[in-house]
């Protein structure tokens, strides 16, 4: 059978990945000079009480290229053939590091690496798609149609309580576009062709809400739906309240997104994430 890898990007959970016989690789995240192993020395309690000891902002880095290769090398023993899909690359360069590690197994065994140019809980759609495939027998080219189908249908919208993460992270040249305009005003966000870009400003948090319930609603049918939270808010339970009165015969989930999202987004922004169905 063939087996998945993804990174820890994804927020996929642990239980999650033993039912679907998932591998997870950790990204790692930087605070000034120390570096931590996602999910493994650093979990979101732990990277939020450093946030509130730390004057610098953090940054995310793909695993290195041997850590892949264990990866690899370890579940090649049971398997010859993996699938291994990973956050967008515009975001980070874990996809192309992957490409790059499975080079050292090439003409012993069949390694695809998808960029699924999704983050988080979309991500973590696209791996459970992928791996649920992977356990009914299809082949790795169907599962590749599979995913190439079902990443357009997933969409991603979060409003944060300020820009400076996402401008930190950002391409050069790019930054400017979040802080235009508006002082004060909370930037609206779509996950759109792999990149994290602005929508629109905002200048209350009730309007913030009103985008997100709207952006929801503009779907005539959706199969799965979850509101994605830094920090604990009172807002996630007005927005979840708004959604299931709105949508009671849909799957909706609340998730807390986790630090590799974080890194972008910082610890308090608010979203929603739609997957239409194919």
């Amino acid at each position: 059978m063939i087996k998945i890898v993804t990174d820890s990007s994804s927020d996929i959970s642990p239980s999650l990945c033993a039912e679907l016989g998932v591998s997870v690789v950790p990204v790692r995240i930087t605070f000034g000079g120390k570096t931590y192993y996602d999910g493994v020395d650093i979990d979101r309690t732990t990277f939020y009480q450093h946030l509130g000891k730390s004057s610098v902002l953090p940054t995310l880095a793909p695993p290195s290229v041997e850590e892949l290769q264990e990866t690899y090398g370890r579940l090649l023993k049971v398997t010859d053939q993996i699938l291994s899909i990973h956050s967008s690359s515009r975001l980070n360069k874990t996809a192309l590091v992957a490409q790059q590690a499975s080079k050292l197994f090439l003409g012993r065994t069949k390694i695809t690496v998808v960029d699924s140019r999704m983050i988080s809980w979309g991500l973590e759609t696209v791996v459970s798609a992928a791996a649920s495939a992977a356990k009914k027998g299809a082949s790795s080219d169907e599962i590749v149609r599979l995913l190439r189908g079902l990443i357009p249908h997933i969409y991603m919208v979060f409003f944060a309580e300020n820009s400076d993460y996402l401008e930190r992270q950002s391409h050069p040249g790019r930054g400017r576009m979040f802080s235009d305009n508006l002082p004060g005003a909370r930037p609206l966000l779509i996950v759109e062709d792999g990149e994290i870009v602005s929508m629109e400003k905002v200048r209350t948090r009730g309007k913030s809400l009103d985008r997100l319930f709207e952006f929801v609603a503009e779907f005539a049918h959706f199969e799965q739906a979850a509101i994605l939270q830094g920090r604990a808010s009172e807002d996630t339970q007005l927005l979840f309240q708004r959604l299931t009165e709105a949508f009671p015969k849909r799957r909706l989930d609340v998730r807390p997104y986790g630090p590799a999202l974080a890194t972008y987004l910082g610890p308090d922004a608010l979203g929603v994430a739609v997957y239409e169905g194919i």
